[in-house]
């Protein structure tokens, strides 16, 4: 589904374009090369490159993957796509060893299903990362320039990406920040409130005209008002809106 001049929206299980326990699945046309930012839980990922092609465009060109952060319905994909398209996977260094681990308590996958977010059978694919990104990194992909910005709150290693593209200043939030200010706090370990407050500032005064958050609904435009109300909400003694 194009949404600009160089986005995609390619996966998302509430969109129907992909499997139902996949986040939001973007591609930035970067011209001789693409990136997809995050990949889905790993079920009918072959759905993601028939949108892909279906748009026109060619998997063959995705040299980077880029994950938000190391949650099932964000990452579990990367493995196969890494494999089939021999693309670059990059994530936070603090997540990079959930994202190859078979633990469920580990990465959180226990409670997610006890939560009703999966089926009990549902397993995890790991993924050795190719790229350990720390943060305000810059990753040059074709013509734009990706800079990471690490905002714990949803998880510990959670990363913002940010590019300026030729459609306005675009920032992929993952599960930090969404649509009217919410944030993605969760009842488990890595989701902290405080590192919330201690951090969200990263992503303050951006300008950003574009934002593409990990599930729900984006915003092509003016979409700095979002990220205020997430700051302001944090100041305030009341917790945020949260997206659960």
């Amino acid at each position: 589904m194009k949404l600009t001049e160089n986005l995609y929206l390619v996966g998302g299980g509430p969109f129907g374009l992909s499997h139902e326990f996949d986040s939001s699945i973007y591609l930035v046309d970067c011209g001789s090369e693409s990136v997809l930012v995050d990949t889905g839980a790993g079920i009918d990922t072959h759905k993601i490159i028939d949108n892909i092609k279906k748009d026109g465009l060619n998997p063959d060109k995705i040299s980077h993957i880029f994950l938000t952060h190391s949650h099932a319905d964000h990452s579990s994909g990367a493995a196969e796509l890494q494999k089939n398209l021999g693309a670059a996977v990059c994530i936070s260094e603090i997540e990079a060893d959930l994202l190859n681990s078979y633990d469920e308590k580990k990465i959180q996958l226990d409670v997610a299903k006890r939560s009703g977010l999966y089926s009990p059978d549902y397993v995890f694919k790991p993924c050795k990362a190719s790229k350990l990104l720390k943060h305000n990194d810059l990753i040059k992909v074709g013509k734009f320039t990706f800079r990471s910005i690490v905002v714990p709150g949803h998880s510990k290693g959670s990363i913002c990406y940010y590019v300026e593209l030729p459609e306005g200043k675009t920032l992929f939030t993952g599960d930090v920040v969404f649509f009217d200010g919410a944030i993605g706090l969760l009842n488990c370990e890595g989701s902290s409130l405080s590192d919330y407050r201690e951090y969200i500032n990263r992503i303050k005064d951006l300008n950003i005209e574009i934002l593409l958050p990990g599930h729900f609904v984006f915003s092509l435009h003016n979409s700095d008002r979002h990220i205020e109300k997430t700051v302001n909400s944090l100041r305030l003694l009341g917790i945020p809106k949260n997206f659960i």
